[in-house]
């Protein structure tokens, strides 16, 4: 037998690479179509040889391809709807399991060349076969229902996914009804849950739509039962069955049977005998009669009602309102054996776990820092960039400054991310133009604008980027009149202010105005004690500084020194005035105004029993805009490099967890 050109080697481990597959105690061939050497087969002596073409497989499906184009070796036709699609058995097993069972499983159709489909539509069937010879389909609106359908029925569930998927993305309040009973018929659960979120967290305007007023009435019953509604009055639902009932003189009647699952207990007085006892339908109903007469009975001696009705009390989703919290995104907490607490409600001191910001954590332990956040008008937590830091977590961090150098590995993101509070998790959006860190973001009119940063090896960056919330979609914007680093920013009518920062070890008191669509850059009177690392916020028609950082020079050394002061901007007038210093210097940050009050959140630093050690803290204060006093309100934690904004949150929705504090004084009583 002569061997093709090639050069042989003896390999004695199992890997894979440059096409050929090693195993061990195998001898090897490495062949190639031009005859060239490859250098890893030099080794003579070889007695057996394993060939692997890594193309074979696309060459082969496109060979096979062109056979079905060509009407050529096929051994079955499929028939649909009176037309014919020649094709080959083997393929389709191949790509489908119910082809793999019809003919290999001694079936009536294993030896037939004609095979009958019915009650599938040829254009669907045709797609399918052209997909399973080349991995591509093409998904419309028209055609994704049929696809996912026959998909389902052959049992081809990559298509199936993808198709549901596309429906996923067409979801909405005018089909959303519909979607849900379709994915429900084909046991697609993601589909029909997302469709079902998409029913009720719109269903003041689902209730009005062709499908919901088309629906059979056990459908109707079965929706108007749910707790998860997003209404914000029982109003809505007493509406929308009395709408459905109207729509069609025959259903007049049904109102006794949805009737009973309006919640009485959370109309108002006024609407409940205004509206509702006036109403035609309840009227000429015994029952809905019946239950208003025991519903004044209960509401007049609910402690001694023993009517035949269960009045439900149960407040709807839409009823229940958010909770104004602190959010603390990514950050560092070395020392932390429990999950470190990331949602904080200042108003009720409770604290609460959401979903860790995603990181790459691969075989170690990564944390991200120095991140970009900003909340929507929305109230959409957005939150991009930062470093991936991996932490050697049996070393000491105890005396390292909070700029981190002395980590081990540092990778800058550009990654972009928004939370998703109804399902705890957060969601991958397009990427940043660049990757960066240490930057500031804001919102206006719908878009998110990107300020100042660092990129890879901490080189500063004046690049602008700005990201369309709608089309989820980053473009350049523009160049920042200068490099900073660690700025704030706040949103002021039209405009952007950007404040302070830092280039090097050099603090700016930097104050800019930048109107997005104009491209204009004005200058302001500059903050009086530059700072970076600092917290921002518009109150009424000034704008608020708190604490930060600064450089000090102390014995030819450059340290980082925390401020205790507050500074304040007249806009119109553009005046600086000092305002009351914080209880302690915190640098890192948050301000935020939540019900009238001032929250800052930063962390504070002190030595530890006269060593070079530091013991740091997290410290939230409110300050009482009336009499303009700070209080220390609570400690949390020791996170650094973290970024700390206000959002409202769905708390019932997250884990509540306990500062360690609490956790220990939990298990000594236990």
């Amino acid at each position: 037998m002569v061997l093709p050109t090639g050069w042989l080697a003896k390999l004695s481990t199992e890997s894979k690479g440059n096409g050929y597959m090693m195993e061990e105690s195998v001898d090897f061939l490495s062949v190639r179509e031009d005859g060239t050497e490859d250098d890893i087969f030099q080794q003579p002596g070889l007695e057996r040889v394993m060939y692997q073409n890594d193309s074979h497989s696309t060459t082969f499906l496109q060979e096979m391809h062109a056979l079905y184009q060509e009407e050529m070796l096929t051994d079955v036709t499929l028939r649909v709807d009176g037309q014919a699609i020649p094709c080959h058995k083997n393929v389709l097993a191949a790509t489908s399991v119910y082809f793999k069972a019809m003919f290999t499983l001694g079936l009536s159709e294993t030896l037939q060349d004609e095979v009958d489909l019915n009650e599938v539509e040829y254009e669907a069937v045709r797609d399918l076969v052209e997909y399973a010879y080349t991995g591509q389909l093409r998904i419309t609106q028209d055609s994704v229902q049929s696809l996912l359908s026959t998909s389902a029925l052959f049992q081809i569930l990559p298509v199936v996914k993808a198709c549901a998927k596309f429906l996923e993305s067409q979801l909405d309040d005018s089909n959303c009804i519909g979607i849900y009973h379709f994915a429900q018929s084909h046991e697609c659960k993601g589909l029909a849950n997302r469709a079902k979120e998409v029913m009720e967290k719109k269903f003041p305007e689902v209730c009005k739509s062709e499908e919901f007023l088309s629906l059979p009435l056990e459908r109707v019953r079965s929706i108007i039962q749910s707790n998860d509604l997003n209404v914000d009055s029982e109003e809505v639902i007493f509406n929308a069955i009395v709408s459905w009932v109207g729509e069609d003189s025959e259903r007049h009647h049904e109102i006794a049977k949805l009737f009973p699952h309006v919640r009485l207990s959370l109309l108002s007085s006024d609407f409940l005998w205004d509206q509702v006892s006036s109403n035609v339908f309840i009227n000429s109903c015994p029952e809905c009669k019946s239950i208003l007469e025991n519903w004044r009975i209960f509401e007049k001696y609910p402690n001694r009602y023993l009517g035949q009705y269960n009045f439900d009390m149960t407040m709807r989703a839409g009823m229940i309102r958010p909770d104004h919290c602190l959010l603390f995104i990514g950050g560092s907490d070395l020392r932390l054996t429990r999950p470190k607490l990331n949602c904080y409600n200042p108003l009720t001191k409770e604290t609460f776990l959401m979903q860790d910001f995603p990181t790459e954590r691969l075989d170690k332990e990564y944390e991200v820092e120095n991140v970009g956040c900003v909340v929507s008008k929305e109230n959409v937590v957005y939150v991009g960039g930062g470093n991936y830091v991996y932490h050697d977590m049996d070393f000491d961090f105890s005396d390292l400054d909070d700029s981190c150098d002395d980590l081990e590995e540092r990778v800058v993101s550009k990654d972009f991310f928004c939370f998703d509070n109804d399902h705890n998790r957060w969601i991958k959006l397009s990427s940043m133009l660049f990757p960066k860190s240490n930057f500031t973001l804001a919102e206006l009119s719908g878009r998110i604008y990107c300020f100042g940063g660092v990129t890879d090896n901490q080189h500063p960056t004046e690049i602008i980027e700005v990201y369309d919330i709608q089309q989820n979609k980053w473009s350049y914007q523009g160049m920042l009149p200068t490099t900073v680093v660690d700025l704030s920013s706040v949103t002021y009518k039209d405009y952007i202010f950007l404040l302070g920062g830092r280039t090097g070890v050099g603090a700016h008191n930097l104050v800019v105005m930048y109107h997005p669509e104009k491209g204009h850059w004005i200058t302001r009177a500059g903050i009086p004690t530059p700072r970076f690392n600092f917290g921002a916020c518009v109150v009424d028609e000034e704008i608020y500084v708190a604490g930060g950082q600064i450089y000090s020079h102390v014995t030819h050394a450059i340290n980082r020194e925390a401020l205790k002061s507050v500074e304040i901007l007249n806009v119109s007038e553009n005046q600086w005035r000092s305002g009351p210093d914080l209880p302690v210097g915190m640098f890192n940050v948050g301000l935020e105004l939540i019900n009238g009050a001032l929250y800052a959140c930063g962390t504070a630093e002190n030595n530890v029993s006269d060593t070079t050690q530091f013991c740091r803290q997290n410290i939230v204060c409110r300050l009482d805009l009336g009499t303009l006093t700070w209080q220390q309100i609570d400690v949390l934690g020791d996170i650094r490099n973290y970024k700390c904004i206000a959002a409202k949150l769905h708390t019932r929705k997250l884990t509540q967890v306990f500062p360690a504090s609490e956790a220990e004084e939990v298990d000594n009583d236990q």
